[in-house]
Order: C-alpha cells, then structure tokens, then sequence
C-alpha cells in the first residue's frame, strides 16, 4: 500500500508542471554552477572572461527541440544512467567564437567574429570542451547545495530534445551569457521534469541566508588571487634624513655613515609599510633575518608624531 501511495504522489507531482517559485534552491544551484565554469576558464583562455546566469525559466520540450536545432552546437547527456531523460546543454556561434578568442590570446582590439557558417571540427570541439566543463559543474553544484547525485553521462553530439521521448512535457531552462572582449554569447542548460522530480523535496528548501551574503565560490578565487599576488620584501637596516644639497653634493666613492649597530633589529618593509622586526645574521655566506616581533603600527605612528 505504501508503495501504491508513493507510485501516485509522484504522478500526482509530475501532472502538476514545473513551478521555479516550488524550487527556490535551483537559481542557488546554477549560480554556483557558472561561478565554477569561470573559474575554470581562467585555465585555458587568456584574458577576463565572464560567464553568468542570465535567466531560468520553464519551456516546452517541444521548444527546446526547436532551440536545439537552431543552436551551432549542442550535445545530451543521459541522467543517472536513465537513457529516457536527458539533459541538453547547447549554444550558439558568438559563444564558440567568444571563447575561441579567448583561447588565442585576444585583448579585443579587434571587432568580434561573427560569420554565419557552420562550425569547423576544431570549434565544435571547443564547445564540447565547454558543455564537459559545465556538466561537471552543474554535478558539483548539485552535490554540494542539494546533496543529491546528479551522474551526466554524454550520449550524443547533437543533443536531442531535454526529457527523450516525452516531446509533450517541461523542462526548466538556464540560460547562460560569456563576455569578454567587447563579445558574448549564450549557452543554455535544459533539465527536463523527470530529471528534477526525484529532487523535489530537496529543490523546495530555500537557501541558507548566508548564501546572498557570501558566495564560496567568490570567496574562493579572491582568497587564491589575493595569496598569489607576488610582493616585493626589503630589509631596511637603518635610515637617515638628508637636505636635497647634500644629496647634489654626493661624489663616486663618497661613503655615507649609517648609525647601524650590529645588535639592532632590522626592519622588514614591504611597499613602505613595516610588517616585522627581525634580526641580522649570517649563513652559508649570505646575509639572513630571522624575525623578532611584529611591527606595532599604532606604536610607530605615535613615536614618528612625536619626532616629527
């Protein structure tokens, strides 16, 4: 008996249509989805490019058909091992185009390609790089905010339309935008009603509110830009004040008396600001600072008040 509710609870869901507002979880889940494609974008093409969510609606199966028809390239990818749904990730020729640029180097100094042909062998390529990349994005976004396994697994080059044979049903649709270099293009996402049924329950919780407030993935790339930024140290062992006429005055060979004692502490400077005291010493013949202290700012500011 519990087995014939559930057979009917799921028909039940399934007749009643797809509704976003049912699911608020899945914008979160496309958004992590295109910060992770951007992400890895930065590792193969030259240049600022972005790739953000443009919008998410629900559409006939029939229309996606049509759209995939239409779009320059397009492939399917089968949905937990079930060959009857299928998800289908196409796009159009400025997207291809757009990050064809951005593979060679552009600085887009030159207006973007726009030619109406089909695309070569090694540019459908290219977009099949792409759709790999976002399917492998869209199974970690789903993995990480729904804790669910969403396995795609590519069936066919040309995608057919997002569900396999249900041609009358919905499927909810993420469209996605590139930009860089003064072009862009549109990649969408087609999740087909069977596909998302099963998640239902866990597609329906609204997202942590930390969630608008911080977004990981953000946080992550600024954390990996920000420790990768190469900066220049200086160990400054002593200064002295001069007047611009002792400078002029300065001759080949003139030696300039510094009141350095080899028992003072070393300050360790970068980009004029003192980070840490440390000490001189020497190994392996060359010079080396092993570090005292941290430098008080607070301190600092209060002692050059006084001497100034």
């Amino acid at each position: 008996m519990d087995f014939a509710s559930q057979g009917v609870r799921e028909r039940l869901l399934s007749g009643g249509g797809l509704s976003l507002d049912r699911m608020p979880l899945l914008r979160p889940v496309f958004d992590a989805m295109a910060s992770e494609v951007q992400e890895s974008v930065y590792g193969i093409a030259e240049g600022a490019m972005q790739f953000i969510v443009d919008s998410t609606t629900v559409a006939r199966v029939s229309d996606i058909a049509a759209e995939t028809e239409r779009a320059a390239v397009a492939s399917s990818y089968s949905v937990n091992a079930d060959a009857d749904v299928k998800i289908v990730i196409g796009a159009d020729r400025r997207f291809v185009f757009t990050l064809l640029e951005g593979l060679f180097g552009s600085d887009g100094s030159e207006p973007p390609f726009e030619a109406e042909r089909e695309l070569t062998a090694i540019e459908t390529r290219v977009g099949m790089l792409a759709f790999a990349r976002v399917a492998k994005s869209l199974q970690a976004a789903f993995d990480s905010l729904v804790g669910a396994t969403l396995a795609l697994e590519p069936t066919e080059s040309r995608g057919e339309a997002a569900g396999g044979a249900r041609k009358n049903g919905f499927c909810v649709t993420c469209r996605c935008r590139l930009r860089a270099f003064g072009a862009e293009g549109e990649l969408f996402v087609a999740i087909p009603q069977a596909a998302l049924d099963p998640f239902r329950n866990a597609l329906s919780q609204n997202p942590p509110s930390s969630a608008s407030s911080l977004d990981p993935h953000w946080a992550k790339r600024m954390k990996e830009r920000v420790t990768e930024t190469e900066v220049t140290l200086s160990a400054v062992m002593e200064k002295t004040d001069l007047t611009l006429a002792n400078v002029a005055r300065f001759e080949v060979g003139q030696v300039i008396e510094l009141p350095v004692s080899p028992t003072g502490l070393v300050a360790l400077m970068c980009e004029g600001q003192s980070l840490f005291w440390c000490e001189i010493g020497q190994k392996d013949g060359s010079y080396t600072i092993r570090i005292d202290d941290f430098v008080d700012q607070q301190q600092e500011f209060i002692e050059d008040v006084l001497r100034g």
